[in-house]
């Protein structure tokens, strides 16, 4: 009897995962159709189901979701897999088994850590029911996506007081574990393939840039095939489901803009292709989470507000035809909106706020807003050079110190965090926008005319260098590390030529001294030593194109090739 029960829940709770989909089981799935077409099936199932005898039911090909006027959802049922092709009847088990034998017997610990630091913040499983369905049977939870939670909270390992006392696993090597159980469960996807990509998307340190962008562009085509780009609310399903099927969207148009913005590539979805409802506070507080917690949770509802934003401009980023007057009428009209989205953060997300750095993903949210204003003031920035009016120098550099300070506003955040910020939710676009704020600083840098702000751009710089060092080197702040590889060259430059040393060479300088104190002239020797790399000011040239600016499409505004002397 017992086992009969057990048998009984796990079929149910199956069926409610199945529904999510609106699928047959097994080997079918469902694909959503485009609306003039769903008005035009609608109404011929209609006209069959009225014209059919009851000893001869019409076959169903079809599956009615929602019958509202004018709207309906109807989705063709289909194969599952390919015709012929033997595909795994549960992909990536092979690699959940190698994971958790790795991980044993600290899994259970590292699956609680996936919960506590990183889905407060990106809640896009629903905790309860993976709850519910480890304890019955979890084996019927999908390997793939336990794979890639594994993989997502490691970079968590030294949050937990248990886990810290002992070495992190190969990080890669449980990553490339997930990335092939990935790629296993695309050949024959479902709902459970969606969860399984956002967690690798969202996973860090970043490893293979080309796969994510794939896996960006496949995931949200998929989540439309699927029609989780609807609003569900009048669908003939339960509030669980509809609140499942929101969170999915929702992470799914999140990686598709900051992927975008990070990566250089147009969005795949459209603000006007999609009218999912913003995910509420209920929905995504649970009974068992803390306070903490429900605050973190509020992090990714504001987060979901601010990628609306972004999903706004993203479009003149990459238009390759534009009119000037729109798109400044249309950036006035974002920067307002960005103005009321940063007014109506809770006091507990504010960066001026005493309780703002104890929130989880507070520090995230804040870097991308600070991230978001800085593409808004360089598009205003590349719009002004276009326009050939008689007051072109005034704007321009007016438009020139706006983007200066949104860039500095960037670094200069970077710079206050402290350790537990950097031990907080990141997503792992910041490595990418860390990059583009230094990058534009370095420009604004080059085409100030005053010496003095130069100088206080380069200080700035210099500063931030040392602190990416610092968090990479100390807190293990992996995201540090491609700015420091892509900026590190072109700062030092800039610095050496307006000889304003760093952290590292004031050492440097302070232990030489030390060691030769005895020797006035061997102090003397030293200073010199320190500072003897640096060219005179009016002599050294910086010639652009050696800075290797990444995205050469920011940078389509150049007035010639010619060096600009600093």
């Amino acid at each position: 009897m017992a086992a009969d029960r057990r048998r009984g829940n796990v079929k149910a709770m199956y069926q409610t995962m199945q529904a999510w989909q609106f699928l047959p089981p097994l080997n079918m799935s469902s694909l959503m159709m485009n609306p003039p077409m769903a008005e035009d099936i609608a109404i011929l199932q209609q006209y069959l189901t009225s014209h059919t005898s009851e000893g001869n039911p019409a076959a169903k090909l079809y599956n009615t979701i929602s019958n509202a006027p004018g709207n309906p959802i109807i989705y063709l049922t289909v194969p599952r897999r390919r015709k012929g092709l033997n595909t795994a009847a549960d992909p990536g088990r092979t690699q959940r088994e190698i994971i958790e034998q790795i991980l044993n017997p600290f899994a259970a610990e590292v699956r609680r850590l996936y919960f506590d630091r990183l889905h407060p913040c990106f809640p896009i499983l629903d905790e309860k029911t993976f709850s519910d369905m480890w304890k019955r049977d979890n084996d019927r939870i999908s390997s793939t996506l336990l794979c890639d939670l594994y993989a997502s909270a490691l970079s968590f390992w030294d949050c937990s007081e248990l886990l810290q006392a002992y070495p992190r696993p190969d990080v890669q090597f449980v990553w490339n574990q997930a990335v092939a159980a990935l790629q296993d469960d695309f050949m024959a996807p479902t709902i459970s393939t969606v969860h399984a990509a956002l967690l690798d998307m969202v996973g860090r340190p970043v490893i293979q840039v080309t796969g994510n962008i794939v896996n960006a562009g496949r995931i949200a085509t998929l989540a439309q095939s699927l029609g989780l780009h609807r609003d569900p609310t009048l669908w003939k399903a339960t509030a669980h489901e509809k609140s499942v099927r929101i969170k999915l969207w929702w992470g799914v148009l999140i990686h598709d803009y900051w992927s975008s913005l990070g990566h250089g590539i147009p969005p795949t979805t459209n603000p006007r292709y999609c009218d999912v409802p913003l995910p509420t506070p209920d929905m995504l507080a649970t009974s068992i989470a803390s306070e903490t917690q429900k605050k973190a949770t509020t992090t990714f509802i504001h987060l979901c507000k601010l990628s609306q934003i972004l999903g706004d401009v993203l479009p003149f980023v990459y238009s390759l035809q534009l009119d000037e007057e729109e798109v400044s009428r249309s950036l006035r009209r974002t920067e307002c909106f960005l103005d009321d989205w940063a007014i109506a953060l809770p006091e507990y997300l504010r960066s001026d706020s005493s309780s703002y750095s104890g929130v989880n993903g507070a520090s995230n949210l804040w870097f991308s807003y600070l991230s978001v204003k800085v593409l808004i003031c360089r598009l205003a920035f590349k719009t002004t050079l276009k326009n050939s009016k008689a007051s072109f120098s005034e704007a321009r550099q007016y438009r020139l110190a706006l983007l200066r300070e949104a860039s500095c506003d960037v670094l200069d955040f970077v710079t206050s965090l402290k350790e537990a910020q950097l031990r907080e939710f990141w997503m792992p676009y910041t490595s990418y926008l860390l990059v583009t704020a230094t990058t534009i600083l370095l420009r604004c840098t080059i085409e100030c005319g005053a010496v003095e702000t130069k100088r206080v751009c380069a200080m700035k710089l210099v500063h931030f260098l040392d602190r990416l060092r610092d968090a990479s080197k100390n807190s293990s702040w992996d995201l540090a590390d491609f700015c420091l590889e892509r900026c590190h060259e072109p700062i030092q430059k800039i610095a050496d030529a307006l000889k304003i040393p760093s952290q590292t060479s004031q050492a440097q300088i302070v232990e030489a001294n030390l060691m030769n104190a005895s020797s006035d002239i061997a102090d003397q020797v030293g200073l010199e030593t320190a500072t003897s790399g640096s060219a005179p000011m009016t002599d050294f040239f910086l010639p652009i194109d050696s800075l290797d600016y990444p995205w050469e499409t920011l940078w389509d505004t150049f007035e010639g090739p010619w060096p600009i002397q600093i």
